[in-house]
């Protein structure tokens, strides 16, 4: 039970992993602008913290899975 707990805390922190947008580029493969155009047409979502924008890892694996980089 105690194994399942740790392994559902780690998945769920693997998901809120915030990185940024030359990280993102590199992760689909792309250009920054790129990235920039995702965020602008609202297929990719940002996350702001004290004015410093971040893109959740999950969102992008969302993107890798259906395709739409």
């Amino acid at each position: 039970m105690l194994e399942r707990i740790e392994l559902e805390n780690e998945s769920n922190r693997a998901s809120l992993k915030l990185v940024t947008k030359k990280e993102v580029a590199r992760l689909l493969a792309c250009s920054t602008r790129n990235v920039e155009r995702l965020v602008a047409t609202g297929t990719l979502a940002v996350v702001k913290i004290r004015g410093a924008v971040r893109y959740r890892s999950w969102d992008i694996d969302q993107l890798m899975m259906k395709g739409a980089a």
